[in-house]
């Protein structure tokens, strides 16, 4: 028993000699690599095999023949490579390479998409699909207008004098009087006064501001449920002009939509901005309110929120002095 197994052993590869492949436990030979090497041909004499060696002078690589070309280069932008080819319908393309510097031209990076309205972007993106697809023009989602994509305006040569949208010469050929009309977004060029970035953002309680009803009331429970804040319609102020509406602050009672309705309310907690901000007057996280009946008492008996210690100013306010009962809290 132990002699055959003694001649089982001597069956077994030598570790110096046996193929990583046996590591897994498979303990039959395994068929070694063919491996290139600098060194000269060494052959193992337990296993009779050579490895063959090639010199290195005697690789010759040609470098058209590395990989195959689809397609002939461009001109190096040149634009006596544009073309525009045959299309559906009679319709005509973009020939490929001036697909390919339309879209170069078309990128934009990440921090510059970021800082677009979302009108932008849905410009940029309609705009985009259309140079993708080597159409010559697109249908604006704003204005439901034709535009010419850039890939049109490049195959021109040069800048036409409209101020084109999508101009890839800087409106060059522009007349004085018409330049300053659009000014450049990072993508394309927009009317100055179609941009919400050129003046500063309105502070205050104006027409469509939401507001948050903070008593218990039916009403003001139900558009807090639905997720539909109540929005200002009114400011009643004293010799105002209607038509620039005031802006309402702490204590003024203005006119709401909610839920249908229209209802009047008291402003009981203004968010104001940090340059407006008046000493003694807490500004809160939202605009919050009270709402009025017809006789103009609350519909609530319970303001829910605390509410600012400056509105008891008001208290010789009859229909003001009501909303101060129901409050138990003052900040």
């Amino acid at each position: 028993m132990l002699s055959n197994c003694s001649r089982f052993l001597q069956c077994i590869p030598s570790p110096s000699v046996i193929s990583t492949a046996s590591a897994a436990g498979r303990w039959w030979p395994q068929p070694e690599r063919r491996s290139f090497s600098t060194d000269k041909p060494v052959a193992l004499e337990n296993r009779n095999v050579i490895i063959v060696e090639t010199p290195r002078g005697e690789i010759q690589l040609d470098k058209t023949k590395a990989a195959p070309l689809f397609y002939t280069p461009r001109g190096n932008g040149k634009k006596d490579s544009f073309a525009l080819v045959p299309w559906k319908n009679g319709e005509q393309m973009a020939n490929y390479p001036l697909f390919e510097e339309s879209i170069q031209r078309s990128k934009i990076p990440w921090n510059i998409y970021d800082g677009l309205t979302s009108e932008e972007r849905g410009v940029y993106l309609a705009h985009l699909r259309a140079v993708e697809e080597r159409r010559l023009t697109y249908t604006c989602p704003v204005t439901k207008a034709t535009v010419m994509t850039i890939s049109q305006l490049i195959f021109n040569g040069k800048c036409c004098g409209n101020a084109c949208r999508h101009c890839p010469y800087e409106h060059e050929n522009v007349p004085t009087d018409r330049k300053g009309e659009k000014i450049w977004n990072g993508v394309y060029f927009v009317y100055e006064m179609s941009k919400h970035r050129s003046r500063p953002p309105t502070v205050g309680i104006h027409r469509r501001t939401r507001l948050v009803v903070v008593d218990n009331s039916t009403l003001g429970k139900e558009a807090h449920a639905s997720g539909k804040l109540a929005y200002c319609i009114d400011t009643y102020k004293q010799g105002k002009r209607q038509k620039h509406m005031p802006k309402a602050v702490l204590g003024d009672k203005v006119l709401v939509a909610i839920r249908g309705q229209m209802r009047k309310a008291f402003v009981v907690g203004a968010h104001v901005h940090k340059d407006h901000l008046q000493h003694g007057v807490p500004s809160t996280d939202t605009n919050n309110i009270v709402l009025l009946d017809e006789e103009g008492n609350p519909l609530g008996n319970r303001v829910v929120k605390p509410i600012p210690a400056r509105l008891l100013d008001k208290r010789d306010h009859a229909q003001f002095a009501k909303v101060l009962a129901l409050a138990n809290k003052f900040i």
